[in-house]
């Protein structure tokens, strides 16, 4: 956790833009496409993009580093999902029948989730860092 918050200080632009971006993503996926596919793949973007940033800044400990950067935007994208439901369930009575069970259901599900995409967003920035030589031109190295 600690090398995750020395990434986040040394890249500030990237990971302000990150933020910027899962907000987006987030207020957008719950406001509009809160039960469709295209919300699903929304929020999906999110754990991926975070696992390739930090399997693209570090030079060691790429996957684990990506798998940790993936469960905390699945996790906190998962959050996010059950405090809308809450305020909606508040807000407008049991309109739907809001159980506490598939709350903690779908935040594991983000969660694991976040772990695997963030797994797979380090395994492509390791495979086009070596492809491409991390900024050099491939045949230079």
């Amino acid at each position: 956790m600690r090398k995750l918050w020395q990434d986040i200080q040394t890249h500030q632009r990237a990971a302000v833009l990150f933020l910027v971006y899962w907000l987006a993503c987030t207020v957008v996926a719950l406001s509009v496409w809160f039960d469709t596919t295209q919300g699903a793949v929304l929020l999906a973007t999110s754990p991926l993009i975070a696992g390739a940033l930090v399997g693209w800044w570090r030079s060691s400990e790429r996957i684990r580093g990506g798998m940790l950067a993936g469960v905390l935007s699945g996790g906190l994208t998962g959050l996010a999902m059950d405090v809308f439901e809450v305020i909606t369930w508040i807000q407008h009575g049991r309109v739907r029948n809001f159980q506490m069970d598939e709350a903690l259901g779908f935040l594991i599900l983000f969660l694991v989730v976040g772990a695997l995409l963030g797994l797979a967003g380090a395994a492509l920035a390791i495979i086009l860092d070596r492809f491409h030589g991390h900024g050099r031109s491939a045949r230079s190295t």
